[in-house]
């Protein structure tokens, strides 16, 4: 086990977009949401303890954290432009700030934090459909394929996503 903080989905989602931003890459809705799976697994597996505070749900096209899903669903297939916001309403008067992006200070934890660097900086080179075909071959997706279909397969649980990733650390592993 390992002492940092568990993160917000939304942050985590505005860091992945963010990095993409600053390094001149793009990243779609369906790309995110891989990223963030495998980033969750990469985590439970390395420090025992989830990165992301929430679930995954089973869907058609993998793994899909539903909040982050939403936030995004307007872009479709296309790039994600802008990082998420939050709103309140404070006094009467309506806010609309960005949401929170991870930081250093956020996970508490310099080595957690530069992990979670390295990682995206690997999975987000990988091709959106070929992250989906690693979820795809994984026990955890594919004996629910019919569940799925009908919208009745459970979430994921933190082990199911750890067992089911450690097939896959070469994807994020430093050469």
């Amino acid at each position: 086990m390992s002492d940092f903080n568990v993160q917000k989905p939304i942050s985590v989602a505005n860091f992945i977009i963010d990095y993409a931003q600053k390094t001149g890459k793009t990243v779609s809705n369906l790309q995110l949401q891989k990223i963030m799976y495998f980033t969750q697994g990469a985590f439970l597996i390395k420090y025992g303890t989830p990165l992301l505070d929430g679930k995954f749900s089973r869907w058609q096209y993998g793994p899909v954290m539903k909040e982050v899903y939403l936030t995004f669903k307007t872009y479709g297939s296309s790039p994600i432009l802008n990082l998420a916001t939050s709103s309140n309403d404070s006094n009467d008067l309506f806010n609309i700030n960005k949401a929170s992006l991870v930081s250093k200070e956020s996970v508490n934890n310099d080595g957690a934090f530069e992990y979670l660097k390295r990682i995206i900086s690997k999975l987000i080179d990988i091709r959106p459909w070929d992250l989906v075909d690693f979820s795809h071959q994984q026990d955890v997706w594919y004996k629910y394929q019919i569940q799925i279909l009908k919208h009745e397969a459970p979430d994921y649980n933190n082990e199911d996503i750890k067992e089911a990733c450690k097939g896959y650390s070469y994807l994020w592993e430093l050469n």
